[in-house]
């Protein structure tokens, strides 16, 4: 993956998680009482998810495109889980709608 590249998608996958954040902070009265501690706990996991891939960026843009070389492989690994981490994560917050 090129540097560009990695950069366009981590962009990408940043926005829906904020997106989707947003989405279910706003859903979050909606339900259960008993259902809302699980539904703020999965919020929290998917902020501290956005948190990391902030953190990656602000290091990533910072990086030169030899070093860039050198640790690309560990940043499209960190994509790969964050990515599948939040989908995962918003897909059972998403459930307790359905409960």
């Amino acid at each position: 993956m090129k540097k560009e590249d990695f950069r366009q998608k981590a962009h990408s996958v940043l926005d829906e998680i904020i997106n989707n954040i947003a989405e279910m902070e706003k859903k979050v009265n909606e339900v259960s009482d008993d259902m809302k501690e699980e539904y703020n706990e999965r919020i929290a996991r998917l902020q501290e998810i956005k948190h990391d891939l902030t953190k990656k960026l602000e290091d990533y843009e910072g990086m030169t495109e030899n070093r860039w070389d050198v640790v690309k492989e560990s940043f499209e690994e960190f994509l790969v889980r964050v990515n599948k981490a939040w989908k995962v994560s918003y897909r059972k917050a998403s459930s307790a709608f359905k409960k």
